[in-house]
């Protein structure tokens, strides 16, 4: 079997249910809520990972994934101001379909580099 990593957009809607449940009174056990979050083989996922997702319900509440639904980890960003311009110019180029490959991101990353190096941002 297969294991595959939720995304931290999966995992903020499994506490946004289980928050939804709990302010309608209808808290379920987690036996039975896992059915309701089936995996590939149709199956719920597993009791532990559940369990271990539900236990950061309010730091995951509190911080919704904004932006990189396909992330698995939420990670310090080392210089953020850099990432996020890079990850905004990967996904408009994604939704302009121009082609990417990892010389063309290269190639952007340095130009980044060199204008917010320019104003002294970095």
């Amino acid at each position: 079997m297969v294991k595959r990593a939720l995304s931290l957009r999966g995992k903020y809607e499994i506490c946004l249910e289980r928050q939804k449940q709990i302010n309608a009174g209808k808290k379920m056990r987690l036996e039975e809520f896992r059915l309701l979050l089936p995996d590939r083989s149709g199956k719920g996922i597993s009791k532990s990972t559940l369990s271990d997702i539900l236990a950061m319900l309010d730091e995951v509440l509190k911080n919704p994934p904004v932006d990189g639904a396909h992330k698995k980890k939420k990670r310090a960003l080392v210089y953020p101001v850099f990432e996020a311009l890079l990850a905004e110019w990967i996904e408009r180029a994604h939704a302009v379909r121009v082609p990417t490959n990892d010389a063309i991101i290269q190639t952007q990353a340095h130009l980044l580099i060199e204008e917010l190096q320019g104003g002294r941002i970095l």
